[in-house]
């Protein structure tokens, strides 16, 4: 997988961060979290095709997260798309999007499902073969939920030797065997997975909290994570700000990766009021509290 920060920006864009939006790239599918203005541009500067968004998630209803998405789904119209689109945020996210498509009287010919969850709503939201997303609520000024991409549990990797030593014969055997089915040999002997297979591999995953302040429910949300994506808007300078706006410093960011067991801190969302070398060197005092962290900045790709 390999995350591409879009925009990393907070409330206003800057000449040299955009507004909130991340890719996270899963064998050619794209999924969108965040959808500020200026995203279709910077989709467009990554090199990601807009005709591959799989999904599309939205945190919360706040402009800097949110103002770009009419814009894109029109454009995907305009491309002639046909495949469905599944767009997930918390309630009203439909009103708005209404609004704009009546006010621009554009209607689509591919299918937009839209799913919008009330108020303190956390469960999966998405559910497929090889992956899913669970939605928990983050601790902002508004409802803001927080989203958990996980990769489900791969079989182990196929022991052709042991194979061959119990006389299994090659073909639709093997496959049935790494799909998690047992065989029975002519001489009526049954096979099981676990006798060819080695352990599980787990699957990787990604958490993205933005926005929110230090939450027990963001380090429920990271557990273990493979990556997680938190918003760092404030240095340790700006502490009574960040909690009168409930949003995250970076040390705050920093503790929810430690808390959580996380493999490494992607930090994002910074205020326009600081510049790069300030950001990191907030960053280089953070890594006292978790020392994996990835100072994020537009168009910056993270292979995990």
């Amino acid at each position: 997988m390999k995350i591409v920060l879009l925009g990393t920006s907070s409330a206003v864009p800057t000449l040299t961060r955009g507004l909130s939006s991340t890719a996270l790239i899963r064998e050619g599918d794209v999924f969108l979290f965040d959808c500020g203005e200026g995203t279709q541009v910077q989709l467009m500067r990554s090199g990601i095709r807009r005709s591959r968004i799989h999904s599309i998630f939205i945190g919360h209803l706040h402009g800097d997260h949110l103002y770009g998405i009419a814009g894109l789904l029109s454009t995907l119209h305009l491309d002639g798309r046909e495949t469905p689109l599944n767009v997930f945020g918390p309630e009203g996210i439909r009103v708005f999007l209404n609004a704009a498509f009546r006010t621009s009287d554009l209607q689509f010919d591919f299918r937009l499902t839209v799913r919008e969850f009330p108020r303190g709503y956390r469960g999966r939201v998405l559910d497929e073969e090889e992956f899913y997303v669970d939605a928990l609520p983050l601790d902002h000024s508004i409802f803001c939920l927080g989203w958990r991409f996980q990769e489900k549990d791969r079989p182990g990797v196929f022991n052709l030797d042991r194979a061959e030593e119990m006389g299994i014969p090659r073909g639709p055997s093997y496959g049935r065997l790494q799909h998690g089915e047992s065989i029975t040999l002519p001489d009526g002997r049954v096979v099981t997975p676990d006798m060819v297979l080695g352990p599980p591999r787990p699957g990787k995953s990604v958490a993205y909290c933005l926005d929110t302040q230090f939450s027990q429910r963001s380090i429920e949300l990271a557990d273990k994570c493979t990556a997680l994506i938190h918003e760092t808007t404030f240095g340790q300078d700006a502490v009574e700000m960040a909690r009168e706006r409930k949003h995250s410093t970076m040390e705050d960011a920093a503790r929810v990766a430690k808390e959580a067991g996380a493999a490494g801190l992607i930090a994002t969302h910074f205020s326009s009021r600081y510049d790069g070398r300030q950001i990191a060197q907030i960053g280089d005092d953070a890594r006292a509290v978790f020392p994996n962290i990835t100072i994020a900045r537009d168009l910056l790709e993270v292979e995990i």
